[in-house]
């Protein structure tokens, strides 16, 4: 069978990228019907969100959906299942209607509009008329879909009380790409602290330019990325005097590499829900090096890794206690090394490639009765 990514979602996403490669993985023959849009502004600060830019990009949704619609139609062979992937919220509202015939519809949104726009990031008021459309919007693509794919449990409560009603969910953990199980093997920089990422609010990178402050010359930390939050937090670590070396992004080729030079790498420390009920991509890439990792404490994490075994945990915008955990695995390498080495065989063995691949392949044949031609399907999971 065929699994059809459709729409103007972020293709170079990691999240899409390691969906298109477990439904591959699975078995399924993976098309693509995509065009680019929201993928070609990296970083999206207000501006982008405003009244005037929204018209623009409806604009521009429309012109790239007449393409893909085109090509949809010259398809050929049997009816594909639909996926549309991170980014996706309109698309999948569109693909609802336009790519029929299909054999099912699934969404593996990763986020919300509510939960990134309003909870985290804070570009629209809560309770506001702008907040309730998007939640209506969030909704909408939510029934529409004959399956939402949430990334943590946690996250799938989150998401089925958005709702609002009866959605089918089901939670299918994204897992690691297969770059950073091949990290290199680098004799780590003995004090290097490393952070990579796009200075998101859940990132809470404030809480690590406190925690470098207190760390003082026992470190020598390195925030690596781009995003709304970098200036602000570049600012503030000048004005108190925190030992930082800032980097642009790098490319994802170089990233394990960087990983491996890394004494201590960390996760997020936002104080938000967001940052609870996720499993940012960062911590399974320091996971899958083999890196040792601090980050903060939340129901999600707990369902990937095991704080003490895998990593340490921290409270949530908690400064002191993030620069006594980095100290702490600075001061014993011993303990660092061992919590890598865990993390790496435990990552490796439950979120692997093959292994998520695997398990997506079985919640597509339970949930919706979908599977390659070789995979038999239950009679009692085909779909209604």
């Amino acid at each position: 069978m065929t699994a059809c990514l459709v729409g103007t979602y972020d293709r170079g996403h990691s999240a899409n990228r390691l969906l298109a490669a477990a439904l591959a993985g699975a078995g399924f023959s993976v098309d693509t019907l995509h065009e680019p849009l929201w993928e070609r502004r990296r970083t999206k600060g207000r501006g982008y969100f405003a009244a005037a830019a929204l018209v623009g990009h409806a604009a521009a949704l429309a012109r790239a959906w007449l393409r893909i619609v085109r090509r949809w139609r010259r398809r050929a062979g049997p009816p594909p299942l639909v996926v549309v992937g991170f980014g996706g919220q309109l698309d999948v509202l569109l693909a609802h209607r336009l790519c029929r015939p299909r054999r099912a519809l699934l969404f593996a949104p990763l986020v919300s509009l509510t939960e990134t726009l309003v909870d985290d990031r804070a570009v629209v008021v809560p309770g506001s008329a702008r907040a309730r459309a998007l939640a209506r919007l969030d909704r909408a693509g939510f029934r529409r879909a004959d399956l939402v794919l949430a990334d943590t449990a946690a996250h799938a409560a989150y998401l089925a009380a958005l709702a609002a009603a009866e959605v089918r969910l089901a939670v299918w953990h994204f897992g690691v790409e297969p770059e950073f199980l091949a990290a290199p093997a680098i004799v780590p920089a003995p004090r290097r602290v490393l952070f990579t990422g796009r200075h998101l609010p859940l990132h809470g990178v404030d809480t690590i330019v406190e925690a470098a402050v207190r760390l003082g010359d026992r470190a020598e930390v390195v925030c690596i990325g781009e995003g709304p939050e970098r200036l602000r937090a570049e600012t503030l670590a000048a004005r108190r005097g925190a030992r930082i070396t800032w980097r642009d992004e790098v490319p994802l080729a170089a990233l394990p590499g960087e990983l491996a030079a890394a004494a201590v790498v960390l996760g997020v420390f936002g104080a938000g829900r967001k940052a609870a009920m996720v499993v940012p991509n960062k911590v399974y890439q320091a996971a899958a090096a083999g890196r040792p990792l601090v980050t903060r404490d939340g129901p999600a994490l707990r369902e990937v890794l095991e704080p003490g075994v895998h990593c340490l945990a921290v409270p949530p915008a908690d400064p002191a206690a993030l620069a006594a955990a980095v100290a702490r695995l600075l001061d014993a390498p011993a303990e660092a090394a061992r919590l890598g080495a865990a993390a790496r065989a435990h990552v490796a063995a439950r979120f692997g490639p093959e292994t998520c691949a695997a398990r997506l392949g079985a919640v597509l044949a339970e949930r919706l009765g979908v599977a390659p031609a070789a995979v038999a399907v239950p009679p009692r999971a085909a779909a209604s």
